[in-house]
């Protein structure tokens, strides 16, 4: 049990770097790195995916690692782009007018402002692969996890495009 726990807060703060990392290149340099495609990627179709493909795929380790490790990552990726997306851009020209740089607005406002909702991110998907690896290892019904999951994974997608901003 103590070896889930600590193996899914290893993954989700992997994902949570990596995704970090991703968005601060993205944002503070000209390269053209859109995290917007994963934000369907909420608490719903992340724990439906892992219910989906717990269920589906025997255990083997070093898969599971790098599926787990995907999952985090997308999962982060979409909390960090609507994060990004909800900064006010009104405040966003002021400061970059008072004679700050794209980096110094990251650094100094925007990543500052972000670190509750990461430990937030953080905690949430930590719970999440927690979650999925308890499930896996109560032997619960491989039948009745599948069709939870594939509930879960609907009803987020669901909940997605109907709270989706045009």
């Amino acid at each position: 049990m103590l070896n889930e726990v600590l193996l899914g807060l290893f993954l989700s703060a992997t994902g949570l770097i990596v995704a970090g990392l991703l968005a601060w290149i993205g944002f503070v340099s000209f390269a053209n790195i859109n995290l917007s495609p994963f934000a369907f990627m909420n608490t719903l179709t992340t724990l439906g995916l892992l219910l989906l493909y717990t269920s589906s795929f025997e255990v083997y380790r070093a898969r599971d690692l790098l599926i787990f490790l995907a999952v985090s990552f997308f999962f982060h990726a979409g909390r960090l782009s609507t994060l990004l997306e909800s900064e006010d851009k009104r405040l966003r020209i002021f400061f970059l007018s008072a004679g700050h740089t794209k980096s110094e607005y990251a650094l100094n406002y925007l990543f500052k402002r972000a670190i509750r909702k990461n430990i937030a991110s953080l905690l949430l998907c930590w719970g999440l692969l927690t979650t999925s690896f308890v499930l896996r290892e109560m032997n619960i019904p491989r039948n009745q996890s599948f069709w939870l999951g594939l509930f879960l994974l609907c009803l987020g997608v669901t909940s997605f495009l109907l709270d989706r901003k045009y």
